[in-house]
């Protein structure tokens, strides 16, 4: 009794070292204490400490996340992981989130397997077992599991933990699309955008893809899509080049709150656009500033080149037009998209609007 008496008199120092001293140990210094290997001492002590809400160095979210890792749920050591990474509620310790990521992937995650795929992939050295990757993944798979479908099907199509299987890689991923999952739709189109092993790439194989799960919603297809009909790579002809469908798909982007498509849409309008088929996107200052000051919430987009091309150009009675919009901006869902009339820009004063093709 008396030493809960004294840590509610003691100052914050002494009283966390008193609950240290009661846990049995002085706090670690490196965030290590976070990797895998020592969890279940960093727990302990947390444990103590937590007792006592404002000594909690975690929120209580990040604590149940832990609780869940140290007990060997694949989610939560995935969350542990991306927590890891980030430093968002935990001290940034990437040898640690990478080891979490890796033991989540190895226990049948399909996020934390596709995300050690994808680094690897990169040229990241991860000490992981593939086979184990795809023993967890198959039972799940075979249950119907459409995520875990789609991290299979690329490590049969590679050959990475199994034996390589091009084409049960395939039929995985699209029985996965059938099961509603758009990022596997997204992930066969980048497949067959880059190639694969027996796997040759093609462009109309990747925008069939790509097409479907834009038209389900998923963003990044819209803004792939976007760029893609917009920009004919090596080799295929100007003539493709189809700039009113990709503004079109990069304003339903942006409408979903896509820095990447508002910034793009910006730069359009900054600078004006057109193609071989007779779409004009004329220059217009009002709409690149509502674009870029959108773009601009996220800090990853908030580009002082972009502004500088932009704001020096425009009247003060254009700067407050651009800056109603976006005050009166709300983000749409996609279930809004359907049924959202979207016109192209008028090429010229009082020619007759065009809109955008509905989503199929």
């Amino acid at each position: 009794m008396q030493f809960w008496k004294f840590c509610a008199r003691a100052p914050a120092p002494a009283l966390v070292l008193a609950l240290l001293i009661a846990a049995g140990k002085a706090p670690a210094a490196e965030a290590g204490d976070y990797a895998p290997t020592n969890i279940a001492q960093t727990y302990k002590q947390l444990s103590w400490l937590c007792l006592v809400r404002a000594l909690c160095p975690v929120s209580g979210d990040v604590y149940r996340i832990i609780n869940g890792a140290l007990f060997g749920n694949p989610s939560d050591e995935y969350l542990l992981g991306l927590t890891l990474i980030t430093g968002d509620g935990l001290p940034r310790d990437a040898r640690a989130a990478i080891a979490w990521i890796a033991l989540a992937a190895e226990h049948g995650e399909p996020g934390a397997a596709r995300d050690v795929a994808g680094r690897m992939r990169n040229g990241e050295a991860i000490d992981v077992d593939e086979s184990k990757i795809a023993a967890a993944l198959k039972p799940k798979a075979d249950a119907g599991d459409a995520e875990a479908m789609r991290a299979l099907g690329p490590m049969y199509i590679r050959g990475r933990g199994v034996k390589q299987d091009p084409a049960l890689g395939l039929a995985l991923m699209e029985r996965a699309v059938d099961k509603g999952s758009t990022g596997a739709a997204n992930d066969l189109a980048q497949l067959y955008l880059l190639g694969a092993p027996g796997l040759p790439a093609s462009r109309s194989e990747a925008l069939k893809w790509i097409a479907l799960a834009a038209n389900r919603g998923n963003r990044d297809a819209m803004v792939t899509l976007g760029y893609m009909s917009m920009n004919t790579p090596s080799g295929v002809p100007s003539s493709e080049r189809d700039l009113a469908l990709g503004y079109c798909w990069l304003v339903r982007a942006a409408l979903l709150d896509e820095p990447r498509a508002q910034e793009k849409l910006s730069m359009m309008f900054a600078s004006g656009e057109k193609d071989d088929r007779g779409t004009v996107i004329p220059v217009d200052l009002v709409q690149a500033d509502y674009w870029f000051r959108l773009a601009a919430h996220s800090p990853y987009h908030d580009n002082s080149q972009i502004r500088a091309m932009i704001e020096p150009q425009m009247t003060t009675a254009q700067l407050d037009e651009a800056k109603r919009l976006v005050e009166a901006w709300r983000p749409r869902k996609a279930a809004e998209l359907k049924t959202s009339a979207i016109e192209l820009p008028a090429a010229a004063p009082n020619s007759t609007p065009r809109r955008c093709p509905a989503i199929s």
